[in-house]
């Protein structure tokens, strides 16, 4: 880039015109730029931008400046829809760059064409190999990964006290479930020292073992304001864990290696907080509106017993006691009356069936025959004898009478 501007003889116009007349200052940026668009002046720079503007018309401008000295420097809008990280003051970059002379200001700049931040390629390099030496050690495993508890009395929080992601989080376990505890482990989530202090966190954390879950995180940011996330320090503490971790880091578009290795990744500090704690105050109108409807019901319910027992109370039976009361024991009496009358009947018929019987009975008595005169023989062996063949001659007999009996012996 030292001799493109090329001989000093370009400068030729420089010098009195024949009619000694001057160059005007237009002239000169104007001979200025003409010798610079006659050369190559495309160029790779690197530096930080300072002052940057974007316009309505897609135009950006701003400087690219290093610790010695700086340089006017504009994206045209072709080449800004083209950017794919967005460009803020001190961060590094490298670009690719024609230099112009925006010769109604009298000055020269570059007409950047692409531009990248500084050392992000090196850093997306550094993160896929890493990303893969844990994948697989493990690290990433879904199997592993522990669901989130269903109730949480304690909230551990790992981020700056200082930075908006706490208050987010903050914000919404108070909105949500206002009972939940809170503890806060203040740590510097950027710069050099960063991922071992968010380690050390995590392990402090699970020394108090008093939390029920940890959120880890912080807002979004650069990949180089998020690569404390992308330590294996930090993804081996998170691993280590025995209290399950949301990973919070950035914004929804943001990746880390925390991300993989926690249980849970949530898009947003906010996000985490809604995973972390049920919302209470929803639960709470859900259950009034079930208190509403029971009490509901119950009103409903003795309102039909009321009526039910105006009903009654307006019955005949509540109305006319005494008479029902006297017809019931009219009823009775009859009711008595007629089974008495069943009874006495019955036992008559009764009775007579019995002294009928008892006549048949006594009429067949043998002892009633013997009254009148008649007896019965048996042998010995107590049969009656029936016949004069059932006895022979000295056979000993019983001679049973009405009032006793004998015992005799066969002579003949």
């Amino acid at each position: 880039m030292n001799d493109f501007l090329g001989n000093n003889n370009q400068f030729d116009f420089l010098t009195p015109n024949d009619s000694d007349r001057p160059y005007t200052v237009a002239e000169i940026n104007a001979g200025i730029a003409k010798i610079l668009e006659q050369h190559n002046t495309l160029v790779w720079v690197s530096g930080e931008i300072s002052g940057w503007k974007s316009y309505p018309s897609g135009h950006c401008y701003f400087k690219l400046k290093d610790e010695n000295s700086q340089i006017p420097a504009v994206i045209w809008k072709s080449a800004a829809v083209k950017l794919d990280f967005k460009p803020r003051d001190n961060m590094a970059v490298f670009a690719v760059a024609s230099i112009s002379v925006y010769a109604k200001a009298g000055y020269y700049q570059l007409s950047v064409h692409r531009m990248m931040p500084a050392g992000e390629g090196a850093l997306h390099l550094a993160f896929e190999k890493l990303k893969e030496k844990l994948y697989k050690e493990g690290l990433f495993d879904d199997s592993r990964k522990r669901p989130l508890p269903s109730s949480v009395s304690a909230l551990g929080v790992i981020t700056s006290k200082n930075g908006a992601a706490l208050w987010d989080i903050v914000r919404v376990v108070a909105k949500r479930a206002p009972q939940t505890d809170i503890v806060i482990i203040d740590t510097p989530v950027q710069g050099g020292k960063a991922a071992g202090q968010i380690a050390k966190a995590i392990g402090t954390m699970n020394d108090y073992g008093k939390v029920d879950l940890m959120i880890v995180g912080r807002g979004g940011g650069s990949i180089e304001d998020l690569w404390a996330f992308n330590e294996e320090v930090v993804a081996r503490a998170i691993y280590g864990s025995r209290i399950p971790i949301i990973s919070a880091v950035g914004h929804e578009i943001d990746f880390t290696i925390a991300d993989f290795a926690a249980d849970v990744r949530a898009p947003t500090p906010s996000a985490a907080a809604e995973m972390a704690v049920p919302d209470t105050m929803e639960s709470k109108r859900y259950f009034e509106l079930c208190a509403e409807r029971f009490g509901n019901g119950i009103s409903g319910y003795f309102a039909e017993v009321n009526r039910r027992v105006e009903r009654i109370k307006s019955s005949r039976a509540l109305t006319r006691p005494f008479r029902m009361l006297s017809e019931a024991e009219q009823s009775f009496d009859g009711a008595r009356e007629r089974v008495c009358q069943s009874v006495k009947s019955t036992m008559r018929i009764d009775s007579e069936r019995l002294r009928s019987a008892a006549e048949r009975l006594t009429a067949l008595n043998p002892l009633a025959v013997l009254g009148r005169g008649y007896s019965v023989v048996s042998n010995a062996s107590g049969e009656a004898v029936k016949s004069v063949k059932g006895v022979n001659i000295g056979d000993t007999v019983k001679i049973r009478f009405a009032d006793g009996g004998a015992w005799a012996e066969i002579v003949g």
